[in-house]
């Protein structure tokens, strides 16, 4: 039954990015955006994804941080290592085998699955908050009208609520009045092994509570430093299509659409992202071909990522076994750091 939902879960993300694509290339000609893409000046699309590998190097600084904290010992070249390769394994093998649960199993590989689990979950939980509040912040600076006034208050939602769930994972305070109720429902109901499992993720995630070295205001300032530096990339992606829309208002859109694509609804992303970018550049007087071609710079600069990613998984494949004689052919094996 599990394998028949998962089988069916990836026809549905397929067949929805499908059919808004099929949608949005009716409306929006193929051979315009062909016309776009070609017309990008390539010093600004250099420059931004420059600025989107500074992300992924951030945002690796971040993991670091969330990973020493579980005492789980990854540098940060190995931590880049696996972003990229969760990437790569995120494109090509969706459904249960997506990027998040190869980054989890690479994580796990010190012999901790519940503290690599806790690791990731507050990363992709400090980053989505980050994502939203700058959204607001962006929002509020760029003065929107006219229809533009409505995703403010849909932001401003999304925001709390992230909020609300960034304090319960590190503050003490707020992360207690969470975790003591599911660890007290958990005695009475769970089987002794959910039990425990649940036991060793409320002590990992309690790890996060302790405010030794200003640790919550770090793992903060990375967070806003990486949707600032994503959010300047997708500026000059935009500028290099001759877009002239300004800096804060391309900064909220960029938050919408992301918070919008991390819903599981379509496949990598792929139809939401450029259906939410037409809508709400539009009014700016940005062409729908303008804004399919920014879509698919962004898509590119990921699938960059993806090829690097699917190079580390090779070569941690065909990696020559340590203890082997020189010259002595081996098997592959994967990757035993």
């Amino acid at each position: 039954m599990n394998v028949v939902r998962r089988r069916v879960s990836r026809f549905l993300k397929l067949a929805v990015a499908g059919a808004l694509l099929y949608y949005i290339f009716r409306v929006v000609p193929f051979a315009d955006v062909m016309r776009s893409l070609r017309s990008a000046q390539l010093g600004k699309v250099a420059v931004g994804m420059g600025l989107l590998f500074a992300t992924r190097i951030i945002a690796a600084l971040r993991m670091k941080l969330l990973t020493d904290k579980q005492g789980l010992v990854f540098s940060l070249p190995e931590i880049f290592e696996i972003s990229t390769t969760a990437t790569f394994y995120g494109l090509v093998l969706p459904g249960t085998l997506s990027g998040g649960a190869i980054r989890w199993y690479k994580l796990a590989r010190q012999g901790d699955p519940m503290r690599a689990l806790a690791s990731l979950t507050w990363d992709r939980l400090a980053d989505a908050t980050m994502v939203a509040l700058t959204g607001v912040g962006f929002w509020l600076a760029s003065r929107p009208s006219a229809g533009h006034t409505a995703i403010g208050p849909a932001l401003l939602a999304a925001c709390a609520g992230l909020v609300v769930l960034y304090l319960a994972g590190f503050s003490r305070g707020v992360g207690e009045l969470l975790l003591r109720p599911i660890e007290i429902a958990g005695r009475r109901l769970a089987p002794d092994w959910l039990r425990t499992r649940g036991g060793e993720l409320a002590a990992a995630a309690r790890r996060y509570h302790e405010p030794a070295g200003r640790f919550q205001y770090k793992v903060a300032a990375l967070s806003l430093a990486s949707q600032l530096a994503g959010a300047t990339a997708f500026f000059f992606w935009a500028g290099s299509l001759g877009s002239s829309v300004g800096f804060a208002e391309l900064g909220w859109v960029r938050s919408c659409y992301m918070l919008v694509v991390l819903l599981p609804i379509t496949f990598a992303g792929l139809g939401a992202r450029e259906g939410i970018l037409i809508l709400l550049l539009r009014p700016y007087g940005v062409s729908g071909a303008e804004c399919v071609a920014l879509s698919f710079l962004q898509l590119g600069g990921t699938l960059v990522l993806a090829a690097l990613g699917g190079l580390f998984e090779l070569r941690s494949l065909w990696r020559v076994r340590p203890t082997a004689r020189p010259n002595e052919l081996v098997a592959p094996v994967g990757d035993d750091r």
